[in-house]
């Protein structure tokens, strides 16, 4: 697998966590992370499984944005892969669209559907690109030409996303409301508009998303370690926790990463095998 991440210019930096490249084997289970992304995909056809056998897809071509996923997603290109991924932090993607993010949540959805023709206009320049900087330029115009800084977040959104995406937060949801002054009901609006899910689930995804970063650290055999690491209230709720978000108990997981250093790298990603 070839992977390479490439931080853009300010003042994108503040919305993009990175734009990557990816060539290799495409066929696995994708985990939930804490932000969405827009793909183009420059080789075969992608499919996305509907069940978790792999034998019924939805096909798609192009490119596609990738709603926030609260659940993992099968799915495999039709052969060799190479994709640019534009990976957004967890308040990022909303000042590039015009709708609710919740509206993206678990779908993936063609690209040309949200920005038109420029979509295919762009796919179009990244497949004629000799290198690996061009595509990275031509990914970053196309960000700054869809860049609407008008539509930045609320700032009590913004404080309260800080503290809960932290690797422990020290405030409950309802501390939160009561430092910042706001109603959970209108935190829970703002978190589903601006970053595609409720306070509770961010919540949620961080912290799956912090044990997998710790487990893809550290050749761990003492799971009971990560889940206090990670102030989880007993090891039942960890296990459970993870297998939501994976249908793999953490022990299972834990064999995958010594069998595939791949999830050393990409430790959303579990592949096919």
């Amino acid at each position: 697998m070839i992977f390479q991440k490439h931080i853009p210019k300010f003042p994108l930096d503040h919305y993009v966590d990175g734009i990557i490249y990816i060539e290799g084997n495409n066929k696995g289970t994708g985990l939930p992370k804490t932000a969405m992304s827009l793909v183009f995909n420059l080789e075969d056809n992608f499919k996305l499984f509907v069940d978790k056998s792999f034998t019924t897809s939805i096909d798609y071509k192009k490119h596609w944005v990738a709603g926030l996923q609260t659940k993992p997603t099968n799915v495999s290109s039709y052969g060799n892969s190479k994709m640019i991924v534009i990976q957004f932090k967890t308040l990022g993607a909303f000042v590039f669209l015009n709708d609710p993010l919740h509206y993206y949540t678990d779908h993936y959805i063609p690209l040309d559907q949200v920005f038109h023709a420029d979509a295919d206009d762009t796919w179009e320049q990244l497949k004629e690109a000799k290198t690996m900087g061009e595509m990275f330029l031509i990914t970053e115009n196309f960000l700054y030409r869809k860049l609407l800084t008008n539509k930045l977040p609320n700032p009590k959104l913004i404080n309260t996303v800080e503290i809960l995406c932290q690797k422990n937060p020290e405030l409950s949801i309802t501390d939160l409301c009561k430092q910042f002054n706001i109603s959970r009901k209108h935190l829970s609006y703002l978190a589903k508009e601006y970053a595609g899910v409720s306070p509770k689930m961010l919540q949620s995804l961080n912290r799956f998303q912090n044990t997998l970063k710790i487990i893809s650290k550290t050749n761990t055999d003492k799971l009971t370690d990560v889940a206090y690491e990670l102030s989880y209230f007993d090891q039942s709720h960890f296990n459970n926790d993870f297998k939501r978000f994976t249908d793999l108990k953490p022990t299972e997981y834990v064999k995958k990463v010594l069998l595939n250093p791949t999830l050393k790298i990409v430790p959303h990603f579990i592949p096919f095998q």
